[in-house]
């Protein structure tokens, strides 16, 4: 058996040693350590796209303070002391997948492993059994299904077809059918209908086709003060200004005052920016300008998302991702910075090349987001001597670091090929961009969070980079800026 030392007490030993090798022989050793037994007797039995797993705990003095069991070496779970099995659920079909549970004895000894390898069998997955369109009204699609007569049914998944972003109806909440809200008017529409097994297994899907009759939908920016020349900074002001030449001006979009928030129509609305980006301001949703962070004003942009309303939520804005449920509450922006800036000779870009360490081969993804609607018309450039082109956004001279975006190392990798991964199926999300120098998976800048029950599909964009008026003078890369703002636009409406 072999025995498991702390790390801590090697890496001391070790340290010692070399310390004191620079005067004496003084030779350290590790102490002896206990015979850690292991669990016995591990089994795996896949019932029903359940793997459960089975053991019997040691006979033995130690304390034992808990389990662990790893999936496939990646995913660890941690269980009490006296647990004896263990369910595992959402595994591939037709995977070989290795499970291996280890004893963790009091001062932080861990035993060996002992694993086990199961497989859960293909199985052709039932489908709905009707699915139909039972009415249309604006811009909203109400289906009613019938559910297959099988167990382990957690939800039906309604999206376009051919599109990957959906949303699932639990069927606690909708058995018989759901509404999508915030559809595409005066096109001709195809959904498709999955059913969800253990929350973790997609059927192929039926498909119905409809259209809703056309209508006018306009954009909304969320004015944060009686009047645009109210405005506190200079880069809320410009990009007011810009919204005002681009839609107001050609009666395509509206200012919406945070006062008038609940009087408008939400159906007449696809999206509403928001832009919060001051200088001074504290990290924190609840920092806020006030009269954004009302419960009032938050009650009611959770409506206008339920309703499928979009949101665009640039610079400082991004943090209402948390008090809009859109992340979790410990998943908001962890980068901040308010301050007045400075003085530089590079070029600030944006990268949609996503890991590009990892393009030529490597033991994480590399993933090339340049072909999303975003992103269209907006030229990569070669600069700053990066081995890869990016999407320069501001150019040398004066400028405000005003970063409000997440850092994804923070959260790991949850058992996943990379952090990026990892924070894109928490939070149900793609990535679109990061800092223009980073060539791994760390930083999210700008993610689309597609759209569920709760709340409509939001972008946020939180780079620095995004400076709507650049303090020193003309920006070189401003037509970036602005066709980036109505890509965004036009993809929410």
């Amino acid at each position: 058996m072999k025995n498991y030392i702390k790390y801590s007490l090697s890496a001391m030993a070790i340290a010692m040693t070399g310390w004191f090798g620079a005067c004496t022989d003084i030779k350290v050793e590790a102490p002896e350590l206990p015979n850690l037994p292991t669990v016995t007797n591990l089994t795996a039995t896949v019932d029903n796209r359940v793997v459960t797993l089975t053991w019997n705990l040691p006979n033995s003095s130690l304390e034992i303070e808990g389990l662990t069991v790893k999936v496939n070496n990646n995913n660890e779970v941690s269980l009490d002391a006296g647990t004896t099995s263990y369910k595992v659920y959402g595994q591939p079909m037709e995977d070989e997948y290795l499970y291996t549970v280890k004893v963790r004895y009091k001062d932080g000894y861990v035993s060996e492993g002992q694993s086990v390898i199961a497989t859960v069998p293909y199985e052709q997955l039932a489908e709905l059994t009707s699915f139909t369109v039972t009415n249309l009204e604006k811009r909203n699609v109400t289906f009613a299904w019938s559910l297959p007569a099988v167990s382990g049914i957690s939800g039906v998944w309604v999206g376009l077809d051919g599109e990957d972003a959906g949303t699932v109806f639990p069927i606690s909440e909708y058995p018989n059918g759901g509404t999508l809200t915030g559809q595409k008017t005066g096109v001709d529409l195809k959904f498709r209908a999955k059913v969800v097994y253990d929350e973790s297994y997609y059927s192929g899907g039926v498909v119905v086709n409809t259209a809703l009759p056309e209508m006018e939908v306009r954009a909304g920016f969320l004015l944060l003060a009686d009047s645009p020349a109210d405005l506190p900074d200079d880069d809320e002001l410009a990009a007011a200004a810009w919204f005002s030449d681009n839609y107001v001006d050609k009666d395509k979009g509206d200012f919406i005052s945070v006062s008038e928030l609940g009087e408008i129509d939400f159906d007449e609305y696809g999206m509403i920016m928001i832009m919060v980006d001051r200088i001074g301001l504290e990290p924190g949703w609840e920092n806020l300008p006030a009269n954004l962070v009302s419960q009032e004003t938050l009650d009611l942009l959770r409506a206008f998302g339920a309703n499928g309303g979009n949101l665009y939520l640039a610079k400082m804005a991004t943090q209402l991702t948390v008090p809009l449920n859109v992340v979790p509450a410990d998943m908001g922006p962890t980068i901040f910075s308010s301050g007045e800036g400075g003085t530089g000779d590079d070029i600030w870009t944006i990268n949609p090349y996503l890991g590009w360490d990892f393009k030529d081969g490597g033991d994480q993804e590399f993933y090339d987001r340049t072909d999303h609607a975003i992103f269209q018309g907006i030229t990569l450039e070669q600069v700053n001597d990066y081995p890869y082109a990016s999407i320069p956004l501001e150019g040398p001279g004066l400028r405000e670091d005003h970063n409000t975006m997440w850092d994804c190392n923070l959260y790991g990798n949850g058992g996943m090929n990379n952090v990026i991964l990892h924070f894109e199926t928490v939070t149900n999300s793609l990535v679109l961009a990061t800092w223009g120098h980073v060539r791994d998976h760390c930083v999210a800048g700008l993610v689309v969070f597609n759209k569920n029950t709760e709340h409509g599909t939001v972008v946020a964009n939180g780079f620095s980079a995004y400076e709507f008026n650049q303090n020193s003078g003309a920006n070189p890369y401003q037509g970036n800026v602005e066709k980036l703002t109505s890509n965004i636009i036009e993809f929410l409406q």
